[in-house]
């Protein structure tokens, strides 16, 4: 046989499937469950933006968090695309749950945007360094998959 040759084909071989990681379901399910919450609460605050100054100065918390007088300065359009990050967060975290590469770079691209928004809607706002950590933890975590993705 020479280096020319074909290798024979196997006739029983059967197309292996790729079986998702107990890790990466985890991290997938902890990012559908706060994408969707995340969505719909952006979703509520951009409908309902005329209300939310009033409502956030009225709430019994507004004192014990801190920063949250930020939110009542905020342009609709920062709800707005917080809704819509989320939303292509989560859809890309089904399609990593799926095991579609596309689904990490639409993933990664909305949590860097997420991170960056409320620095150009929010003068003066401070990045949070658990929400930088965070972001960073997950992304790592899902690149580590890249090579199971298709």
């Amino acid at each position: 046989m020479t280096m020319f040759d074909e290798l024979p084909e196997e006739k029983d071989s059967a197309p292996t499937t790729v079986k998702r990681p107990g890790g990466l379901t985890v991290i997938c399910i902890l990012t559908f469950i706060f994408s969707v919450l995340s969505t719909i609460s952006f979703l509520f605050c951009s409908l309902y933006y005329t209300y939310l100054p009033e409502l956030i100065k009225n709430s019994p918390y507004s004192k014990d968090i801190p920063g949250i007088d930020a939110l009542t300065h905020a342009s609709i359009w920062f709800y707005i695309l917080n809704a819509i990050l989320f939303g292509v967060s989560l859809a890309g975290a089904i399609l990593m749950y799926r095991l579609r590469k596309v689904g990490f770079h639409l993933y990664t691209v909305a949590q860097i945007l997420l991170l960056i928004l409320p620095l150009y809607y929010m003068p003066g706002f401070k990045s949070d360094f658990s929400n930088i950590t965070i972001t960073t933890v997950f992304i790592l975590i899902y690149a580590t998959n890249l090579r199971i993705m298709k």
